[in-house]
């Protein structure tokens, strides 16, 4: 994870204020391997605030072995958006413990955003003031990663669905997701709704 000019990410990075606890960092740079196809992805990222996510502005592709080759059934097998999950936990800085920091750094060692415990607590508390700045976090990482955030709230915290957008509503009416927007997809009619 690098960001444009080429330096390690960190929190410092992450300039860009977002809701009320996040920053994020405006552009970044990823790259990764996918063994099975012999193919290093890179991808340049870009935060729209119009999107309220990242955009992937450009990608790059190399073969990673002499007998390699960049072909369209190659490239179709690319997964530029699980690069692009991958590296928004690097580009988000929050403050945890007194302490900054980017949120891969406080993932867990089975990749969840909270500690169990806290998600826990947070799920037996209902929709408090803490609460929603949890679900600030968690819905802020998944949109600005183009995943769905209801369901990663959810899943985060081990409530159901409904009770998830429930909360949503609540911080959103909060303020705490002003900026955060995400398109959950285009309605019969053709108008795009967001979440």
């Amino acid at each position: 994870m690098r960001t444009p000019d080429g330096q390690r990410m960190t929190w410092r990075h992450a300039t860009l204020p977002l809701g009320s606890a996040l920053r994020i960092a405006p552009a970044f740079t990823a790259t990764a391997t996918a063994d099975e196809i012999q193919v290093e992805s890179t991808i340049e990222a870009v935060y729209s605030p119009e999107a309220g996510r990242y955009r992937i502005t450009a990608t790059r592709h190399r073969a990673t072995n002499d007998s390699g080759e960049i072909t369209p059934t190659v490239l179709r097998q690319v997964r530029l958006g699980e690069l692009l999950s991958a590296a928004v936990p690097y580009c988000i800085a929050v403050e945890f413990e007194k302490k900054q920091a980017t949120v891969h750094d406080l993932l867990g060692r089975n990749e969840r955003i909270l500690p169990t415990w806290m998600a826990e607590a947070a799920a037996k508390s209902g929709p408090t003031a803490d609460t929603l700045e949890l679900v600030q976090l968690v819905y802020g990482i998944a949109a600005l990663a183009a995943l769905p955030p209801m369901r990663a709230v959810a899943l985060e915290m081990g409530i159901a669905e409904r009770t998830a957008t429930h909360w949503i509503t609540k911080a959103r009416a909060a303020g705490l997701l002003d900026g955060i927007t995400y398109a959950v997809g285009r309605q019969p009619d053709g108008p795009r709704r967001s979440n």
